[in-house]
């Protein structure tokens, strides 16, 4: 058990040298990778699993997902980009995705954090009060 988590504390620090300036960077990754190619690490299976999970997880960290309905402009998707960076101080790029079963408003999933400014979201509340 502490050779998994000693190996995850080594795939979680390549992870961190493959950031630049809060983002991942492909030159660091393949540098990362040619790395471990030249001197394989105990178990190099298991620490390139991990470190692909902690590589997507740090690229999630700068997507969001910004699902709507109805109609949204692009001045909108930057304006909730320019908060977004704000918010979490560092740079955020996002994809968006048109969800009818939001029926109006909008909800951005960006890492862990869910905003929703959804009428779904809404009625979903309201009816967990009344339960």
């Amino acid at each position: 058990m502490q050779k998994d988590e000693t190996l995850r504390k080594f795939a979680r620090n390549l992870a961190t040298l493959s950031l630049e300036d809060g983002l991942v960077s492909a030159e660091r990754v393949q540098a990362v990778l040619g790395a471990l190619g030249q001197k394989p690490p105990r178990k190099p299976k298991t620490v390139l699993k991990y470190y692909l999970h902690y590589v997507k997880q740090a690229i999630n960290q700068s997507r969001a997902v910004i699902e709507y309905a109805g109609e949204i402009d692009s001045a909108e998707i930057r304006a909730i980009e320019e908060q977004l960076t704000r918010t979490y101080n560092r740079p955020i790029s996002s994809t968006t995705v048109e969800n009818e079963d939001l029926i109006a408003g909008f909800r951005i999933s960006i890492g862990d954090d869910i905003y929703d400014a959804s009428v779904l979201g809404r009625l979903a509340t309201l009816e967990k009060s009344i339960r």
